[in-house]
């Protein structure tokens, strides 16, 4: 893999190392605006449906819902409530296996 900073090739230790050593991390992240890289992003919030498309280069990570206030509202409720879930009504049970001796 190629260093960001300075184009040297390298074996990466992990999958989400970019970098060749700590140095060249921390003079890239001197010189570059990370928030100006990031990618605008469209996604519907889970809780009202609404579509989002998120600025470019803002650094704007939400992903799921369009506020917090939808995010606190989607968490209160109980898991039965959400759509697509393997619960959809109150009181339901999972099975117990049989015991085959």
């Amino acid at each position: 893999m190629k260093c960001r900073n300075c184009g040297k090739e390298f074996f990466e230790k992990t999958v989400m190392q970019k970098y060749c050593s700590v140095k060249c991390q921390q003079i890239y992240r001197r010189t570059h605006d990370l928030n100006a890289e990031s990618p605008a992003i469209t996604f519907s919030c889970a809780k009202c449906g609404k579509v989002v498309t998120t600025e470019p280069g803002t650094g704007d990570r939400r992903m799921r819902f369009c506020s917090a206030v939808c995010e606190k509202k989607y968490w209160r409720h109980p898991h039965w409530e959400r759509k697509g879930t393997m619960f959809n009504a109150p009181g339901w049970q999972l099975k117990q296996r049989e015991n085959k001796c």
